[in-house]
């Protein structure tokens, strides 16, 4: 096809609500996403039928979708993109950011304040479509991994927090200058949600976080979640948010470790912000560090 071909094809782009018919079409494209595949088969029918959420795919004039998008609304005003996907033979031809506008345009008349995404720090050519799209980078992360978890010494200084402590973990998080480099973020399964008190509560009260300091003033702050051992069927589980010095973080993460070796946990996901000292206290303890961050991008509507 002729280059004038090309640019037509790409001003025929239509964008409309997903149907469950287009599951071949998209399963096709999506195959060699990685070399292993792709999640999408794995969540296709969960996101058509999600509440808060919507598909969407880019259509040309045979209506065959040639690309997908996914958005979230987690919260009154913040919503979520992911799963961004286009058909090789139509890569860089607007079929992203035509999906993410419409993304946008659907969050704003939900009364959407700030859409976010993420995407890894070597694929230049998204990092350079999100940013003309007026997406701007807030805060970087790093997926650091570590099997069979050791059983290491702990201390008596890191404890799971206990609902008394809210206030006080609260008060930590307000000055905290991990709280600022994460933009108030935290994640669960590559999906990042602001991090507010009602969040933290949940957290608490579900025996998912650690904190160091016992009695003394909270100095830090390790929270955990379990959606990786059903989603990804692995004995696993991930930390959401980690914050403290390199002493606090070291001692919460043996405290951490320690109960995963006692529950029969084989690996654990150790999401953190890219924050030096943090990054090495956990490759001190066996957390191998990936090639590439995760960066979290938002826009305000």
């Amino acid at each position: 096809m002729s280059g004038e071909g090309w640019s037509k094809a790409k001003l025929r782009v239509n964008v409309r609500e997903a149907k469950d018919s287009d599951r071949d079409a998209v399963f096709e494209f999506c195959r060699q996403t990685w070399s292993w595949g792709d999640y999408i088969p794995h969540v296709w029918d969960k996101w058509l039928k999600e509440p808060n959420g919507k598909v969407f795919v880019a259509t040309l004039d045979n209506d065959t979708p040639i690309g997908i998008q996914h958005i979230t609304i987690d919260k009154p005003f913040e919503a979520w993109l992911n799963g961004a996907r286009t058909a090789p033979k139509y890569r860089r031809m607007g079929v992203a950011s035509a999906l993410t506008m419409q993304c946008m345009e659907y969050a704003k008349n939900m009364g959407v304040r700030v859409v976010r995404l993420m995407t890894e720090s070597n694929n230049v050519a998204a990092l350079a479509a999100v940013q003309k799209m007026g997406f701007k980078p807030v805060a970087e992360f790093l997926e650091m991994e570590l099997e069979n978890p050791p059983m290491v010494d702990r201390n008596s200084h890191s404890c799971w927090a206990d609902v008394s402590q809210l206030e006080a973990v609260w008060s930590y998080l307000q000055t905290s200058e991990v709280y600022r480099l994460t933009a108030g973020l935290y994640t669960v399964l590559y999906h990042w949600f602001s991090l507010d008190k009602p969040d933290l509560e949940r957290f608490i009260a579900s025996g998912k976080a650690i904190v160091y300091g016992g009695d003394w003033a909270i100095q830090g702050l390790i929270l955990i979640d379990n959606a990786v051992a059903g989603e990804w069927r692995e004995n696993a589980i991930q930390t959401c948010y980690i914050d403290g010095d390199s002493m606090a973080v070291s001692e919460m993460a043996r405290f951490l470790l320690t109960h995963c070796r006692e529950q029969g946990v084989e690996k654990v996901y150790g999401f953190t912000c890219n924050h030096l000292p943090i990054v090495e206290t956990l490759e001190r303890l066996g957390f191998k560090k990936p090639e590439t961050r995760a960066i979290v991008f938002e826009k305000h509507l």
